[in-house]
């Protein structure tokens, strides 16, 4: 299956853009005329520019992860007040305020009606319902626990989304000092110290070494600034390229796993997405060959996605779980000794969103603790940088004016 990207004429004869799941250019063809619509335009992977541009332009329309969990676990409530799924979505539906959802909704909805499943109809729409809500609503559907599934994915995402709200919070600070000090440096290294050169002039051997240094950091990056900005320029550009671009990103990741301690940071979220994903898969009655086919569909890192799609070879020919999972260095001993406990139960599923809500209690306390010790840590680097810059300057006045005498 490939994604399509399209842009088509709808029965209304307004341009409508969105993205489907075919076998082949004529399979996505075939759908969208199923549809009613007529295709202008279909591409494979990314967006055109002409998909791009009859895009709605809305600063503050498209729907974000508190509107997606909202819609979910009002979703799982309706559900379990006995309401038909078409009943829900068309309420919710018309709950909503901003324009763009509103149409994805709509779109979900009329997916529906026309008799596919509410996985099948959210995988359209996979730049707002991420691999991992989609999945454990597909295991809901297959096991007739829709309502507990929602409920599910509805309580993980709040918890997720408080504890990213509660990063980002203890982020602004460290964030503002940090774009401040910098400003700050640039002002100080090419406009400021430059004017104290003519000052210096004629007795640079006699200044002391910090300020022969400082001084000359600002000389380069007066004579060289333009070759600097266009180094940094293309440094985010790089960046940008990096995270969007998922091949060059995952090798940038795997090289950073390398570093000492950098490998439990940065595959930590990833393997609690696997094991929950999994855990609510199992749970719902999946077979667990195909609960590991979507748990690895929710790992956005190559070399994790490689080792893990291993293990479900593994499982296939036969090897339990925890043996499978064992030979992997990264994948924490805890979640191992849960998976045993729970092949040895009976309750593999239960046993391993356990294991997700431990792992991922423990990766939260760690980093809040990193966070309150990198704020202040970056307080007095910061201003040990300003201060540096300062005090060179008075040290090289003060040189002067002692050969003066």
């Amino acid at each position: 299956m490939a994604s399509f990207h399209y842009r088509v004429l709808d029965t209304n004869g307004e341009v409508q853009t969105g993205m489907l799941d075919a076998l082949d250019s004529a399979s996505a063809s075939a759908e969208l005329h199923r549809r009613g619509w007529v295709p202008i335009e279909l591409s494979v992977g990314a967006k055109t520019l002409s998909m791009r541009l009859n895009e709605p332009v809305q600063l503050f329309g498209q729907p974000n992860d508190r509107d997606i969990f909202s819609f979910l676990r009002d979703l799982a409530r309706l559900l379990k007040a006995g309401l038909a799924l078409d009943d829900g979505l068309k309420l919710l539906v018309g709950m909503q305020s901003k324009d763009i959802f509103v149409r994805i909704l709509e779109d979900v909805h009329t997916e529906i009606r026309r008799g596919e499943s509410l996985a099948a109809a959210l995988s359209r729409h996979k730049d707002y319902f991420s691999i991992q809500v989609i999945a454990s609503i597909q295991a809901g559907e297959s096991a007739g626990k829709l309502a507990a599934a929602l409920d599910t994915v509805a309580t993980t995402m709040e918890r997720s989304l408080s504890f990213r709200e509660r990063l980002r919070s203890a982020l602004i600070y460290p964030a503002i000092l940090m774009i401040m000090v910098a400003a700050t440096f640039v002002l100080v290294i090419t406009f400021v110290i430059p004017q104290f050169g003519p000052l210096f002039e004629g007795n640079e051997d006699k200044l002391p070494g910090v300020t022969q240094f400082v001084m000359g950091l600002a000389g380069v990056f007066t004579e060289y600034w333009l070759i600097i900005s266009v180094f940094f320029a293309g440094l985010v550009m790089w960046g940008v390229a990096v995270w969007h671009n998922p091949r060059l990103r995952g090798v940038v990741l795997e090289n950073i796993c390398k570093l000492p301690y950098m490998q439990a940071w940065i595959l930590m979220p990833a393997i609690v997405r696997f094991t929950r994903t999994l855990g609510v898969c199992v749970q719902s009655g999946l077979a667990l060959d195909k609960a590991i086919a979507m748990a690895v569909d929710t790992v956005k890192i190559a070399h994790v996605e490689v080792e893990l799609a291993r293990v479900r070879v593994m499982v296939r020919r036969g090897e339990l779980l925890s043996g499978a999972i064992k030979n992997i260095v990264w994948f924490p001993a805890l979640t191992v000794q849960f998976v045993k406990v729970g092949e040895q139960s009976g309750n593999l599923g239960d046993m391993l969103t356990e294991s997700a809500t431990i792992l991922s209690q423990d990766y939260e306390s760690r980093l809040e603790k990193a966070l309150e010790v990198f704020s202040p840590v970056m307080t007095i680097v910061m201003g040990g940088i300003v201060a540096l810059l300062v005090g060179s300057v008075l040290l090289g006045i003060m040189s002067i004016n002692d050969v003066a005498l």
